[in-house]
């Protein structure tokens, strides 16, 4: 009996402590966060965006990145360049004056940033492995989110979905357009796979352990573009400008995006962001090295990516016509 009624008090202590800290992790209004960010000395903006104003739930779709797990999960690190190998800032989209980089996407209100990043990571890398910058690379995310079984509309791995592309490939966007929803993977245009676009390797520059920022550096100057996961907290769907550092906001889950360069004079990476133009820096965002080692912790998991090949190299066979987006 008195087994029972210390255990009972201790349950309505949990339940008090978790109502309290619900209750102080409640989000803040976009003037209580601004008024934060100029206290705290970040150097970003907030605003009004395209994703604050969804709903609480198509807002948690968004962090739907999960961290890997499992046997395949090895964790591994890339051995860092030294300092003097590193420059100083790199963007892909003005790289020696050319683009590798293809306009941001939009993943709606699905939870497929694990598909989304990895497709934008495939495209820069066919971009540069045939010499075309500057062009529109359209590719199918839908392909991948329908028939790699990397996850669904709520979550999903990213290492999945990078083995399919890297096995199996996907057509463009003409051959399956973004539904945003699951679908069914017999939707797509047929014999796709005569042709596809693929990777064909992939690796972890790092995984599942705080890094550096000079192992992402390194792996976005050898490999081009990479993905990078972070943890998402509500404060990041008002970002609008400048150097996101997180200051407040309620946890919402993981995020994978698209690492593109960096710059030292910011001490910032900047990455694609899947979340239309509308958000963000058209589409874009910095993030301070500040947060590779604190709650957000980017780049924990970073996928690398070799090689690649799709029919953009000569002249493609009839059958194959319907494959390319000629828009």
């Amino acid at each position: 009996m008195f087994n029972q009624a210390i255990l009972r008090k201790f349950l309505l202590c949990v339940c008090c402590c978790l109502v309290a800290h619900a209750a102080m992790a409640q989000d803040l209004s976009l003037s209580e966060l601004q008024r934060l960010i100029t206290e705290k000395n970040r150097s970003w903006t907030a605003g009004e965006t395209s994703v604050s104003r969804l709903t609480p739930v198509q807002k948690q779709r968004l962090a739907g990145g999960l961290p890997e797990q499992g046997e395949g999960a090895v964790p591994r690190r890339l051995a860092p360049l030294s300092a003097a190998e590193l420059p100083s800032s790199l963007d892909w989209r003005n790289y020696n004056g050319k683009n590798y980089v293809t306009p941001v996407r939009d993943q709606k209100t699905c939870g497929s940033c694990y598909v989304f990043a990895p497709v934008a990571a495939l495209e820069s890398k066919l971009l540069r492995v045939y010499n075309r910058p500057g062009t529109d690379l359209d590719l199918s995310e839908q392909i991948p989110l329908s028939c790699s079984g990397a996850g669904d509309c709520t979550s999903g791995y990213a290492s999945t979905a990078s083995n399919y592309l890297r096995d199996t490939g996907t057509g463009t966007e003409a051959c399956y357009p973004y539904a945003n929803a699951m679908g069914e993977c017999d939707e797509a245009c047929a014999n796709w796979q005569k042709a596809p676009y693929l990777f064909a390797s992939w690796n972890y520059a790092n995984s599942g352990q705080l890094t550096t920022a000079d192992v992402i550096k390194s792996a976005v100057l050898a490999s081009g573009p990479v993905v990078a996961r972070m943890v998402i907290y509500s404060d990041f769907y008002n970002y609008t400008g400048g150097v996101y550092e997180q200051v407040s906001g309620t946890y919402q889950g993981g995020h994978f995006v698209l690492v593109v360069g960096w710059d030292d004079t910011r001490s910032a990476f900047l990455c694609k962001n899947s979340w239309n133009t509308t958000w963000g820096e058209q589409g874009y965002f910095w993030i301070g090295y500040s947060q590779l080692t604190n709650v957000i912790r980017f780049g924990e998991w970073v996928y690398a990516y070799e090689g690649g090949v799709g029919p953009l190299a000569s002249p493609v066979a009839p059958e194959t016509l319907l494959l390319l987006n000629t828009e």
